[in-house]
């Protein structure tokens, strides 16, 4: 490794707004302080929400953080730096900035922070292609192909979970409680939640399990619904987030964790944290996040059917949850050690910095309408959507009412999870295809004055192939039976 210098990074990040993204990247220049390196690192936040708390945290690291930056600001600084790292997921603010603005010639390290095997959070060739070394962090991320052929094309090439902050869950001892506790700590909302959430807890059969939800998202009022109807109101308790992680997980017995099918998710760190504090989790086998817990091990992993059957397995056998904590403790303490993760960080910007600048052509698709490069973006995944955005120019009209029907019918974590649907039509609105779609998925979920709210605005931004004016019909129509 090389020793200590006074060397210029740049980090290009979507937004700043706490997520794990975020806190991985600040802790990890904590932790290279600690190791000696006295490296200037510069955050370019796109998006121009900021969480207060971590500006706090980048002054006392004495980290510039730039807000909303134009082209000729993130210009600047890429020629200025001795590595640019580009914190990649699927949103608009960085997808379109890649497109539309060439950067000057440097060295790039691409940080890919989602599992990227499923829409809209697609890891494609593209995104590989900027790299001149490349860090994952799913551990199944790296049989995807665009990550095989980085690796074939000689890319430095490492695998880094996300960092967690250990100091937080110092001293840190379980606390008294009432009953079976199981707990959920992260996102509320079912872009990342299991759909059938409420019902998967409701199968469970031991009668002093208690589930307790913390987190953001906005998804509460919904989610506390849910689990009324499910017949939990009285054993379900739905919180805001908190900073204080370590005295929720200290009330937990279990750690429930079942994730949409569809989770974009690659090394959560509430999931580290759990099993850090020895909280043996339940996972279903979501292909970014079922490689951090080894089955009967460190924690169980099991299908839908069989989800409510290992929290009464662990609900009803103390022993087992106490050997299984204790393994899923040392695995962590070993598997997500920040310390160690940040050598891996140091010793592969040391490999990054060997190489040479080069340039980098913008991203395919300048000049395209958003709607197109949204395509451009899910890479082979695709699929409806590229048929429908291609149905003005005379596909086969089947095809593209088929193609529409499926996007209606898209997951939660496709619509409105980061980089979905929802979010590319708020980041253009005066995209006609875009428009379409939303309307198409707010009628499917019965919110017609949307649907045709929508179905309009496609209309008369240009969408001329006849579907905003049918759709608006049936969606007039069904509002009336």
């Amino acid at each position: 490794m090389a020793e200590p210098a006074g060397r210029t990074f740049v980090h290009l990040v979507p937004r700043f707004v706490g997520g794990g993204p975020e806190r991985t990247t600040l802790a990890l220049v904590a932790g290279m302080r600690a190791l000696g390196f006295d490296d200037r690192h510069s955050i370019l936040a796109l998006d121009r929400e900021l969480s207060p708390r971590l500006l706090l945290e980048c002054r006392r690291l004495g980290v510039e953080l730039v807000r909303a930056p134009d082209d000729e600001t993130v210009v600047h600084h890429v020629r200025e730096a001795d590595l640019v790292h580009i914190h990649y997921w699927n949103h608009p603010a960085l997808t379109s900035l890649l497109r539309r603005v060439e950067l000057p010639p440097a060295r790039a390290l691409v940080w890919v922070r989602v599992h990227g095997a499923a829409p809209p959070q697609v890891i494609t060739d593209d995104i590989t292609e900027l790299a001149d070394a490349l860090v994952v962090t799913s551990a199944s991320s790296l049989d995807l192909p665009p990550v095989e052929s980085a690796r074939r094309r000689g890319i430095p090439l490492e695998h880094i979970p996300g960092v967690i902050d250990v100091g937080r869950l110092a001293d840190a001892t379980p606390r008294p409680h009432r009953g079976i506790v199981v707990g959920y700590l992260g996102l509320v909302a079912h872009a990342k939640l299991h759909p059938r959430f409420a019902e998967l807890c409701a199968l469970v059969r031991t009668p002093d399990v208690r589930f307790v939800v913390v987190g953001g998202g906005g998804g509460h009022d919904e989610l506390r619904e849910e689990l009324r109807r499910a017949g939990l109101a009285d054993r379900s308790e739905v919180r805001e987030p908190t900073e204080d992680v370590a005295s929720v997980l200290a009330e937990m017995d279990i750690f429930g964790y079942p994730l949409a099918p569809d989770t974009y998710a690659s090394s959560d760190r509430t999931l580290q944290e759990a099993m850090w504090m020895g909280v043996p989790p339940v996972l279903l086998p979501s292909a970014g996040t079922a490689w951090m817990v080894d089955h009967e091990r460190t924690g169980l992993v099991a299908d839908e059917g069989g989800y409510a059957a290992a929290i009464d397995r662990l609900a009803t056998d103390p022993s087992l949850r106490a050997r299984l904590g204790a393994a899923a403790r040392d695995h962590a303490r070993a598997a997500f050690d920040p310390v160690e993760s940040t050598k891996r960080y140091a010793a592969l910007i040391d490999r990054a910095l060997e190489r040479p600048r080069r340039s980098r052509a913008p991203l395919p698709g300048a000049g395209e309408t958003a709607a197109e490069n949204f395509v451009r973006s899910l890479g082979t995944a695709a699929g409806p959507f590229a048929i429908s955005v291609a149905g003005s120019d005379g596909s086969d009209l089947a095809a593209v009412a088929a193609a529409d029907r499926l996007i209606a019918a898209s997951s939660a974590a496709l619509v409105r999870g980061e980089g979905g649907v929802v979010h590319h039509r708020n980041a253009f609105p005066d995209d006609p295809h875009l428009r379409l779609w939303s309307g198409l998925i707010a009628e499917a979920e019965g919110r017609l004055e949307l649907a045709a709210a929508e179905f309009e605005a496609a209309a008369a931004l240009g969408l001329s192939d006849g579907r905003p004016p049918a759709y608006l019909a049936r969606s007039a129509r069904t509002g009336q039976t």
